[in-house]
Protein backbone atom coordinates (compact mmCIF):
# COMPACT_ATOMS: atom_id res chain seq x y z
CA UNK A 1 0.00 0.00 0.00
CA UNK A 2 1.16 3.73 -0.73
CA UNK A 3 1.60 6.16 1.17
CA UNK A 4 1.37 9.95 0.68
CA UNK A 5 4.61 11.41 1.03
CA UNK A 6 3.77 14.84 1.91
CA UNK A 7 1.25 16.64 4.35
CA UNK A 8 -1.03 18.58 3.44
CA UNK A 9 -0.74 22.26 3.70
CA UNK A 10 -3.41 23.16 6.54
CA UNK A 11 -4.39 20.22 8.36
CA UNK A 12 -7.95 19.18 8.05
CA UNK A 13 -8.20 17.06 11.69
CA UNK A 14 -6.23 16.57 14.73
CA UNK A 15 -6.62 15.92 18.83
CA UNK A 16 -5.25 17.24 21.79
CA UNK A 17 -6.21 16.08 25.43
CA UNK A 18 -6.28 17.54 28.95
CA UNK A 19 -6.88 16.18 32.42
CA UNK A 20 -8.44 17.52 35.45
CA UNK A 21 -6.52 20.30 35.92
CA UNK A 22 -7.77 21.64 31.69
CA UNK A 23 -3.97 21.77 30.70
CA UNK A 24 -4.34 21.70 27.32
CA UNK A 25 -2.16 19.14 25.41
CA UNK A 26 -1.44 18.79 22.22
CA UNK A 27 0.54 18.68 18.87
CA UNK A 28 1.36 21.45 16.79
CA UNK A 29 -1.06 20.19 14.09
CA UNK A 30 -4.18 21.11 16.91
CA UNK A 31 -2.28 24.39 17.57
CA UNK A 32 -2.58 25.95 14.44
CA UNK A 33 -6.25 24.66 14.21
CA UNK A 34 -7.53 26.28 17.79
CA UNK A 35 -5.20 29.80 17.03
CA UNK A 36 -7.96 30.15 14.32
CA UNK A 37 -10.07 30.87 16.89
CA UNK A 38 -8.49 31.39 20.27
CA UNK A 39 -4.89 33.23 19.74
CA UNK A 40 -3.92 32.57 22.98
CA UNK A 41 -3.94 28.71 22.97
CA UNK A 42 -0.85 26.69 23.42
CA UNK A 43 0.57 23.50 24.63
CA UNK A 44 0.26 23.56 28.44
CA UNK A 45 -1.83 26.29 28.61
CA UNK A 46 -5.20 26.76 30.27
CA UNK A 47 -8.27 25.39 27.68
CA UNK A 48 -10.30 28.46 26.41
CA UNK A 49 -13.57 28.98 28.54
CA UNK A 50 -15.85 27.65 25.90
CA UNK A 51 -13.82 24.15 25.47
CA UNK A 52 -13.50 24.08 29.91
CA UNK A 53 -17.09 23.93 29.67
CA UNK A 54 -17.52 21.11 27.45
CA UNK A 55 -14.54 19.19 29.10
CA UNK A 56 -16.04 19.96 31.94
CA UNK A 57 -19.41 18.13 30.71
CA UNK A 58 -18.23 15.38 29.15
CA UNK A 59 -16.28 14.65 32.67
CA UNK A 60 -19.22 14.78 34.60
CA UNK A 61 -21.81 13.17 31.87
CA UNK A 62 -22.31 9.59 30.98
CA UNK A 63 -19.27 7.83 29.73
CA UNK A 64 -18.48 7.96 25.77
CA UNK A 65 -20.78 10.67 24.93
CA UNK A 66 -19.47 13.41 22.75
CA UNK A 67 -20.21 17.09 23.28
CA UNK A 68 -19.98 18.92 20.21
CA UNK A 69 -18.97 22.65 19.44
CA UNK A 70 -19.10 24.64 16.05
CA UNK A 71 -17.04 27.44 15.78
CA UNK A 72 -17.53 29.81 12.07
CA UNK A 73 -15.64 32.81 11.00
CA UNK A 74 -13.74 34.40 8.19
CA UNK A 75 -15.22 31.66 5.59
CA UNK A 76 -14.29 28.59 7.76
CA UNK A 77 -15.64 26.33 10.27
CA UNK A 78 -14.08 24.62 13.21
CA UNK A 79 -15.40 21.77 14.71
CA UNK A 80 -14.65 20.43 18.25
CA UNK A 81 -16.08 17.15 19.50
CA UNK A 82 -14.94 16.19 23.05
CA UNK A 83 -15.01 12.93 24.90
CA UNK A 84 -13.98 11.98 28.24
CA UNK A 85 -11.54 8.78 27.73
CA UNK A 86 -11.10 7.91 31.62
CA UNK A 87 -8.70 8.26 34.36
CA UNK A 88 -9.64 12.28 34.49
CA UNK A 89 -8.40 12.46 30.41
CA UNK A 90 -10.60 13.72 27.79
CA UNK A 91 -10.25 13.61 24.66
CA UNK A 92 -10.75 16.61 22.02
CA UNK A 93 -11.43 16.04 18.30
CA UNK A 94 -10.36 18.79 15.78
CA UNK A 95 -11.75 19.31 12.25
CA UNK A 96 -11.40 22.14 9.99
CA UNK A 97 -13.87 23.02 7.59
CA UNK A 98 -13.77 25.86 4.48
CA UNK A 99 -17.17 27.37 4.01
CA UNK A 100 -18.67 27.82 0.70
CA UNK A 101 -18.76 31.42 -0.45
CA UNK A 102 -20.49 32.02 -3.70
CA UNK A 103 -21.24 28.58 -5.25
CA UNK A 104 -22.76 29.26 -8.81
CA UNK A 105 -22.96 25.91 -9.82
CA UNK A 106 -22.23 22.00 -8.76
CA UNK A 107 -21.00 20.90 -12.28
CA UNK A 108 -17.59 21.47 -12.94
CA UNK A 109 -15.38 22.81 -16.40
CA UNK A 110 -17.56 21.95 -19.29
CA UNK A 111 -20.53 21.36 -17.26
CA UNK A 112 -18.75 18.11 -16.31
CA UNK A 113 -19.84 17.32 -12.63
CA UNK A 114 -16.91 17.53 -10.23
CA UNK A 115 -16.51 14.51 -7.84
CA UNK A 116 -18.40 15.39 -4.40
CA UNK A 117 -16.45 16.04 -1.42
CA UNK A 118 -16.70 13.12 1.22
CA UNK A 119 -19.65 13.78 3.49
CA UNK A 120 -22.16 11.81 5.56
CA UNK A 121 -24.02 11.32 2.21
CA UNK A 122 -20.65 9.01 0.99
CA UNK A 123 -21.46 6.92 4.41
CA UNK A 124 -18.54 7.11 6.03
CA UNK A 125 -18.91 6.83 9.90
CA UNK A 126 -18.00 9.30 12.35
CA UNK A 127 -14.61 7.42 13.17
CA UNK A 128 -14.15 6.46 9.47
CA UNK A 129 -13.89 10.32 8.77
CA UNK A 130 -11.60 10.81 11.34
CA UNK A 131 -9.08 8.34 10.40
CA UNK A 132 -9.66 9.52 6.36
CA UNK A 133 -8.64 13.11 7.99
CA UNK A 134 -5.17 11.58 9.63
CA UNK A 135 -4.48 9.15 6.98
CA UNK A 136 -4.98 12.10 4.53
CA UNK A 137 -2.61 14.45 6.76
CA UNK A 138 0.23 12.25 6.15
CA UNK A 139 0.02 10.17 9.48
CA UNK A 140 1.14 5.98 9.35
CA UNK A 141 -1.85 3.55 10.53
CA UNK A 142 0.37 3.66 14.09
CA UNK A 143 -0.13 7.37 14.66
CA UNK A 144 -3.53 7.48 14.04
CA UNK A 145 -3.76 4.56 16.08
CA UNK A 146 -2.21 6.11 18.54
CA UNK A 147 -3.84 9.39 18.54
CA UNK A 148 -7.83 7.79 18.65
CA UNK A 149 -7.03 5.44 21.42
CA UNK A 150 -7.51 2.51 19.04
CA UNK A 151 -5.49 -0.45 17.62
CA UNK A 152 -3.22 -0.46 14.71
CA UNK A 153 -5.11 -3.33 12.76
CA UNK A 154 -8.57 -1.35 13.72
CA UNK A 155 -7.20 1.65 11.52
CA UNK A 156 -6.18 -0.93 8.80
CA UNK A 157 -9.40 -2.15 9.05
CA UNK A 158 -11.50 1.31 8.73
CA UNK A 159 -9.44 1.89 5.64
CA UNK A 160 -10.18 -0.48 3.45
CA UNK A 161 -13.61 0.33 4.58
CA UNK A 162 -13.20 3.86 3.88
CA UNK A 163 -11.72 2.84 0.54
CA UNK A 164 -14.65 0.99 -0.72
CA UNK A 165 -16.92 3.50 0.21
CA UNK A 166 -15.24 6.55 -1.74
CA UNK A 167 -14.03 4.73 -4.35
CA UNK A 168 -10.49 5.40 -4.12
CA UNK A 169 -7.19 2.35 -3.90
CA UNK A 170 -4.54 3.86 -1.93
CA UNK A 171 -3.80 6.69 0.28
CA UNK A 172 -2.89 8.64 -2.32
CA UNK A 173 -6.27 9.10 -3.97
CA UNK A 174 -7.55 9.24 -0.49
CA UNK A 175 -5.71 12.52 -0.07
CA UNK A 176 -6.68 14.10 -3.46
CA UNK A 177 -9.86 13.06 -3.03
CA UNK A 178 -10.26 15.06 0.54
CA UNK A 179 -8.34 17.98 -1.01
CA UNK A 180 -11.32 18.09 -3.60
CA UNK A 181 -12.92 19.30 -1.22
Amino acid sequence: MMRATSRAATPRGASAYTDLTFQLRCDRHAEELLRSFWNDVADGAALPSELRGLAEGAQNGAPGIRRCLTMERLGERLRIEVTAVGKGRTQLHLWREGLAQNVVSPTGVDGISAAPPPTAADGLTQREREVALLVADGLRSREVAERLGIASQTVKSHLKTIFDKLGVRNRVELARRLEQH
